[in-house]
């Protein structure tokens, strides 16, 4: 017998050692998982709800073809519903749940359950993380439902939560149509105010104007104007020919000083009359019409926009019923009867037959590295 044959009987010894003892201990690791899920880990309750959240939306015609190629865009509850699903993850809700349920007491209770129980000294943060593992929400593409799961070690409580956390969320949802709708009203009603306010203050220097030149309607004034100017001119200009007539044929006549005297008053009255109608200064008639005329056109804008704001906020009514949220629970939360983790035979076949498959993976690994070693 050769020495090498003996160095080689000595490696295999020493392989066939260390395989036996890898072997023995990853088995009994896996019989220790398996007492572990028997013996220790508590039982674990799910209660499940669904519900969904829809609109009226008129203008859901307008999402077209990205309907039919993105899944959940046909329903716009679909962007609701993730608003929803951050809510229920939210930090305040969490803390809030925490306070109603005594979470912190319920999921530290079994002492014994090491890995899947919560640290009672636990910081908010990592208490935070702890919660989404066991209350979660997600939304279904297809069916367009938004699911909840509660899970707890007590069935009864899973279902308190999961009730106490749809009526949360309905809140919510409510709450969030209450603000919509109060911050678009309160914006048409500030436009509104605007334009009523606007509406005031033309009428006033309307009114302003009105009462320094005692003048209701400039138009009537000036067309009395115009219609005695005329007169006037008509009379100046008969009192003109009368005058030349009786000057060629009676020139020593006394009406002539008379008629020239009263053609001189009408004449006055003509010009006094016609500078009234017209002119740079701001008391003539035609610089108070264009004022007028500009407060009026200031005026009907104004109405126009106090019409179009009242106009507005009876479409802002219609839009907020058409857009508002309903949520409508499709599933209640009930009271689980079975345990939902862990499923103890289905997890003991299923670890015993990957553990299997990984030894005997491992096993030969294990085996080539120790054939190579010198």
């Amino acid at each position: 017998m050769t020495a090498t044959y003996i160095h080689t009987r000595k490696k295999a010894g020493a392989s066939q050692i260390v395989l036996r003892f890898l072997t023995f201990l990853y088995f009994l690791c896996l019989l220790l998982s398996i007492a572990y899920m028997w013996t220790l880990m508590a039982d674990r309750f799910v209660s499940t709800a669904t519900f969904k959240i829809s609109r009226q939306d008129s203008g859901g015609g307008e999402v077209g073809l990205a309907q039919l190629v993105i899944p959940g865009i046909a329903d716009s509850s679909s962007g609701d519903s993730q608003v929803a699903i951050g809510f229920v993850n939210s930090v305040d809700l969490l803390v809030d749940m925490e306070r109603e349920f005594s979470l912190v007491k319920h999921f530290s209770t079994p002492k014994l359950d090491y890995f899947f129980t919560l640290d009672p000294e636990a910081p908010l943060e990592e208490r935070l993380r702890y919660y989404r593992s066991r209350i979660k929400a997600h939304f279904d593409t297809e069916t367009g439902l938004t699911l909840i799961s509660i899970e707890t070690f007590e069935p009864e409580l899973s279902k308190r939560i999961a009730i106490w956390l749809l009526k949360r969320t309905e809140d919510f949802i409510n709450k969030l149509n209450q603000d919509v709708a109060r911050q678009r009203l309160t914006f048409v009603n500030s436009e509104l105010d605007r334009a009523a306010k606007h509406v005031e203050e033309v009428n006033a220097e309307l009114l302003t104007l009105q009462n320094k030149h005692n003048i209701i309607s400039p138009d009537d004034v000036i067309s009395d104007k115009l219609k005695t100017v005329h007169e006037l001119h008509m009379e100046q200009l008969k009192m003109t020919a009368e005058l030349d007539s009786l000057s060629r044929d009676s020139p020593d006549s006394p009406r002539v000083n008379t008629l020239r005297s009263r053609l001189r008053s009408v004449s006055e009255i003509v010009a006094a009359e016609t500078a009234k109608l017209s002119g740079p200064e701001q008391d003539r008639l035609n610089q108070i019409l264009l004022q007028f005329r500009q407060l009026e056109m200031r005026l009907e804008f104004a109405i126009k926009l106090r019409t179009g704001a009242e106009t507005l906020i009876e479409k802002n009514r219609v839009d907020t019923i058409a857009r508002s949220r309903f949520f409508s629970v499709i599933q209640q939360p009930y009271l689980p009867e079975d345990v939902a983790i862990p499923q103890r035979p289905y997890a003991t076949a299923t670890l015993l037959c990957l553990g299997f498959l990984v030894f005997l993976i491992l096993r030969a690994l294990t085996s080539s590295v120790l054939e190579r070693a010198p």
